[in-house]
């Protein structure tokens, strides 16, 4: 038979929470290194004790490309509220910045290409 529910409320023993958070940690950063690894996902966690000890895990050698990409995609939602438009226009509009992008970068490839080209046209006569 597997166990009864915990009930959640504080600890009140100090060295009983004490003994739990560290337990509870282990637990918390050996699930975040299964979820990675499983399901080749990105993983950041952070924790800090009560007194203020840092602990920290992250499936990407660089942490800091995690944060910065979460930074990036909170900053994208704020956006989204705080232009109050939904997520569908912002995609369009995404979408056609990119096109034209790509358009861009395909038209410089096949000039460069050409000139390539003539360069080596030149060099052989």
């Amino acid at each position: 038979m597997g166990r009864g529910r915990v009930q959640l409320k504080r600890i009140e023993n100090k060295i009983n929470r004490q003994v739990t958070f560290s337990k509870r940690r282990s637990g918390l950063l050996k699930k975040a290194h299964e979820i990675s690894v499983l399901c080749d996902a990105e993983v950041a966690l952070i924790v800090f004790s009560t007194k203020g000890k840092l602990f920290e895990y992250s499936s990407d050698p660089c942490m800091e490309r995690i944060l910065e990409r979460y930074e990036r995609y909170s900053y994208t939602e704020r956006q989204l509220v705080a232009n109050d438009q939904s997520p569908n226009e912002n995609w369009v509009l995404e979408h056609a910045k990119l096109k034209a992008r790509v358009e861009v970068l395909q038209k410089n490839q096949r000039y460069y290409k050409y000139s390539y080209k003539q360069d080596e046209f030149v060099l052989f006569l």
